[in-house]
């Protein structure tokens, strides 16, 4: 478990050492909270979102393990997810063990169990965001983390020699989408001013790639 290598100073096998670690400091009278956070400087998260989900099994999967031979009780099975914190310093992290909200399953379990009508709840439509390139086509940003590169595994290619084989991340957040260089040779900037951390994007940014640009747009 844990065996690749990854783009960040920090390994797998960090977390998973500091997870197993926190829980087996927590009081083990009572049954654990089983919602692990990590959290990590944006240029770490960037180097871990293609495998984002792979990541969180394998550490949920290895603490419910260690929880189980250390007989350890916990009411609702054990998750963990990864989280950008800008005050932490690239190559540090920190694991925390804070509720979530409350879990889709147990509110359909209480929802059941409960003879109070209970109200509908809607969920508005997702923005829709799209980068419109040089040549006036439109791409549509479907995926909630995206690279934009020279290389040909990148959501958003770009055949020039000034753009980096993995030039940009997009993701998608809670705040909108926002942008980050991942180290590349020349640089990213927004509306000609060059980024060095993450930044939050806004209708009608025009994105630069090293001498490659496009424009961000929100509907």
């Amino acid at each position: 478990m844990f065996a690749r290598a990854y783009g960040s100073a920090i390994r797998p096998i960090n977390l998973g050492r500091e997870l197993l670690g926190l829980i087996d400091s927590t009081d083990k009278s009572s049954p654990i909270n089983p919602d692990f956070v990590v959290n990590l400087n944006a240029t770490d998260y960037a180097a871990f979102v293609d495998i984002e989900k792979h990541l969180v099994r394998e550490l949920a999967e290895a603490a419910t393990q260690f929880a189980e031979k250390n007989d350890l009780k916990h009411s609702t099975p054990i998750s963990v997810i990864l989280k950008v914190d800008d005050a932490i310093k690239v190559g540090d992290f920190s694991i925390t063990n804070e509720s979530q909200p409350e879990r889709t399953s147990d509110i359909l379990a209480t929802q059941k169990s409960s003879n109070i009508a209970q109200p509908v709840v809607t969920t508005a439509p997702l923005v829709e965001a799209v980068l419109v390139m040089q040549n006036g086509e439109r791409v549509v940003l479907e995926a909630d983390s995206l690279k934009i590169g020279r290389q040909a595994s990148c959501r958003i290619v770009f055949n020039d020699s000034n753009v980096s084989r993995e030039h940009a991340q997009m993701r998608r957040t809670a705040d909108g989408w926002k942008l980050l260089d991942l180290g590349s040779t020349n640089g990213t900037k927004i509306n000609g001013v060059k980024i060095t951390e993450e930044q939050l994007l806004v209708n009608g940014d025009e994105l630069s790639f090293g001498t490659s640009s496009a424009k961000f747009e929100i509907s």
